[in-house]
This record gives C-alpha cells, structure tokens and sequence, in this order.
C-alpha cells in the first residue's frame, strides 16, 4: 500500500518542455567547458560519458577533477533569471492537494533553486520536507543513503513510498532498496529502458492516481 510519495522537481512536478530544462543542462555544460578549460563540444561528450559513475554533474566535476566551489556552480548553473524560464501551471496546486497523500520533494539541485521554483508553482508549503544535494553533503540520488536519511526525516518508509523522477537511473537506486518507483517520461525519451527493467511510465504526474489506484488495488 503506498502511503506517502516522493517527487524528483524538476521535469517531474512541471513539464520537461519548459525552457529551464534545456537552459539548466547548457549551463552546465558551459560551466564544465570553462572549468575544463575545453570546447562545449567536448565537455559535452564527456558529461555525457562520465557523469553517470558520479550520479550529478557537481560531483563528476569534484570526484573527476578536484572541483571544489560549488557555490560557484550553482551560482552559474541556476541564476535569478531562470525563473523566467518556466510556465506557470494553475492546476498544479489543486491536483497534489487532491491526492490526499503525504508528499515530500528530493532534488539533486541546490535549495536556492528549489525553493525557486516551487514557490513559482505556488506549492511550496504542501511538502513534508524538501531535500536538496546540500542536505545529503553531495551524495544525492541515486545513492541509498540519500534515500534513507530523505525519509527519516519525515518518518517514512521505502516500502510505503512511491518514488516519481524522470531521470530511470536515480530510480533504479531506489528499487534497488526495495522501493516502488514510476517514470516521468513526457517524450517517450526511456521508453525501451522502461520496459527492460519494469517501471511504470507516466506521460505527465497527472496520470498519477490511476497508477496509485493500480497498485493499492
């Protein structure tokens, strides 16, 4: 029986097809090339090859190169200004507060930024508790310990939680605990990697109570 949820952010609560999607992921790149003192192309490559043994781009940079000013990263990568780069979503509110859930946010960005953009939302009051990578000293998702101490804050459970993210290899670290997990892949971009491992696929998280009805059926 799934009691309590849990929500990745970004692409997850609100659509992939903001801008602030695309806009985050060029920042980092740009920020890697500039430390790397490389091309954008290159250091694209390589974050693309490398940053999955690390779990986050900051730590592929610190573990990979010796990065040490993660203000600074986090500076570049989430500025002021991105929040122009979402869309509002009035409907958001109302549908979380009517799953009559517990619900708590693990985001592997910097509490600047989270508290950003679900104060943007308009839902930043409605969670347990918002866990950031700062919270977990840089270990974030996929690591078991960030899942564990995530819901010992709140008094939860792996197995009474559903995890929700967009991103399959942070939830293959919590199904390797023991957690249920669902896909949010609004552009089919997981598709044949969700069926390979068996997780549940939603388009958008407004697809989410038929999957909960699903599975506490």
């Amino acid at each position: 029986m799934i009691k309590h949820l849990l929500f990745d952010m970004d692409n997850t609560l609100y659509s992939c097809t903001n801008k602030i999607d695309e806009a985050i992921g060029k920042r980092m790149i740009q920020f890697a090339a500039d430390f790397l003192n490389t091309t954008y192309e290159h250091a694209k490559e390589l974050r693309k090859t490398e940053k999955i043994k690390y779990g986050t781009t900051l730590q592929w940079l610190k573990l990979g190169y010796g990065f040490k000013d993660d203000d600074a990263y986090f500076n570049a990568v989430h500025p002021e200004y991105e929040i122009n780069e979402l869309e509002p979503d009035p409907n958001l509110r109302s549908f979380l507060l009517a799953l009559n859930m517990p619900m708590t946010v693990l985001t592997n960005a910097p509490m600047m930024h989270a508290e950003r953009v679900l104060k943007f939302f308009n839902i930043y009051d409605i969670f347990l508790g918002i866990f950031d990578i700062s919270f977990h000293n840089g270990n974030g998702k996929p690591h078991p310990d960030c899942f564990y101490n995530t819901l010992k804050q709140v008094n939860k459970t792996v197995e009474e939680t559903l995890f929700l993210d967009d991103y399959p290899h942070y939830l293959l670290g919590f199904k390797n605990i023991g957690g249920r997990i669902a896909l949010i892949d609004e552009k089919n971009k997981y598709e044949d990697f969700a069926k390979e491992h068996s997780i549940p696929v939603l388009k958008t998280i407004y697809e989410l109570p038929k999957l909960l009805e699903t599975i506490n059926n």
